[in-house]
């Protein structure tokens, strides 16, 4: 009975040592680095200040006194009252008895966090619940000057046409300690060369109680060129305060679409290269029959950004010749224009009266322009000469009426003082 007894006595001591041992073994945080600075416990009632709207690596060096299978080791911080969480954790990763471990996680604290303090936790855990917990207070703060852009709005939201309007609002959150004045906001597409700007006078400051911390400009306004083509650029906000010192920039993309009144080429070729614009000189001239010519000139203005190829072709009856110089093909560059000249000339049996010729300018397959011009024939020798024979007579009859009236006004002059003289005479 008593080694009965005996034996139970010594089980009990042996669960009692054991549950001793289970009771001992932990985990323990060594000591917790944040970018490089040691952190002190908060048990000994210091207060680490940062600013918020950075991201620090926190360095964890921990032991333990058993082997522990499945550890995980998490920093974070509660009380933030948004969904981007200031948390991080390891992955798993098993232990050693009395051998150091040492992970690294990343803690971003949000700029538009409260300015307050904060405890910051890093808890070393393994499955079977053996753990290690430590914490620090941390003051978060914000630095003086730190204005950022909080929501850039679009009109249209889904893409514009090329040359239409795009409107842009921009909201800027000042979250600096420092009121800020004068703040320029510049909204940019740098491949279509447009830009708007405006100033927002003043920003609080993000310790200030009110709600004037957040600011938005008036709508920016930028057309979009006509004929650019169909795509995505970058466009581009930028914002400059603190006397131009402190800038926040915000990228995205717009969405531009083709303008149906622009020209397209054909498949396979590049997309929309700009409308094509023809112009031609006087649509009617005179022409000598067998005596030289007339010059139509005829200009090509490209708008497109590529260049394009146009043939000119000239279709008239046996009335007349034609010619076109310098060359009846020529390559204009996109934003460029070229001048060609059509010779137009009247046979010596051409009949005299109004005449008519065909003008037709091609870009590839494609008809630009179809023009129809006139020529007024005019005959040779007589016909011709005979006008320029009247102008002549004309102006020198001109000339010999107005030298008789001369010669008889003067004639009547002398005559009057020729009277007036023997009247004198006579009188005395």
């Amino acid at each position: 009975m008593k080694i009965k007894n005996l034996f139970v006595l010594g089980m009990f001591l042996v669960a009692i040592l054991a549950l001793s041992g289970m009771a001992s073994a932990v985990i323990t945080v060594e000591e917790v680095k944040l970018d490089g600075d040691v952190l002190d416990p908060s048990s000994e009632n210091e207060i680490r200040s940062i600013e918020k709207g950075d991201e620090f690596n926190v360095k964890v060096k921990i032991t333990s006194d058993v082997d522990v299978d499945d550890v995980q080791i998490e920093a974070y911080l509660r009380g933030y009252d948004h969904d981007d969480r200031i948390e991080d954790i390891t992955s798993v990763f098993d232990m050693k008895v009395n051998r150091t471990y040492i992970k690294t996680l990343t803690l971003k604290f949000p700029k538009r966090m409260d300015q307050a303090q904060y405890t910051l936790r890093v808890e070393a855990a393994g499955r079977a619940g053996i753990a290690g917990v430590e914490t620090y207070d941390l003051d978060i703060e914000t630095g003086r000057h730190d204005v950022a852009i909080k929501d850039v709005i679009i009109s249209p939201a889904n893409g514009v046409k090329a040359g239409r309007a795009l409107l842009a609002t921009v909201r800027l959150q000042n979250y600096g300690a420092d009121n800020e004045d004068d703040v320029r906001v510049t909204f940019s597409i740098p491949e279509l060369g447009v830009s708007a700007s405006d100033y927002v006078d003043e920003i609080e400051g993000d310790s200030s109680s009110s709600s004037e911390d957040t600011k938005s400009t008036e709508e920016l306004y930028l057309r979009i060129p006509a004929c650019v083509d169909a795509g995505e650029y970058d466009a581009v906000v930028e914002v400059r305060y603190h006397d131009g010192d402190k800038t926040a920039r915000k990228e995205m993309t717009i969405e531009v679409f083709a303008d149906d009144t622009c020209e397209v080429e054909g498949m396979g070729a590049e997309p929309s290269v700009g409308k094509t614009i023809i112009t031609i000189g006087p649509e009617s001239q005179d022409v000598t029959k067998g005596a030289g010519g007339v010059i139509y000139p005829v200009t090509i203005t490209n708008t497109g950004k590529s260049s394009k190829t146009y043939a000119i072709g000239v279709t008239g009856g046996d009335w007349g010749t034609f010619s076109v110089k310098p060359t009846n093909v020529v390559t204009v560059s996109g934003d460029e224009t070229k001048t060609i000249y059509i010779y137009a000339s009247a046979t010596e049996n051409a009949p005299a009266g109004s005449q008519v010729f065909g003008v037709e300018i091609k870009s590839g397959d494609k008809t630009v322009e179809e023009v129809t011009l006139k020529a007024n024939v005019v005959d040779n020798g007589a016909g011709s000469l005979s006008l320029k024979r009247v102008l002549e007579l004309g102006l020198i009859v001109l000339v010999v009426i107005l030298v008789i009236l001369a010669l008889i006004i003067g004639f009547n002059k002398l005559k009057g003082n020729d009277e007036d003289k023997e009247e004198g005479e006579s009188y005395y």
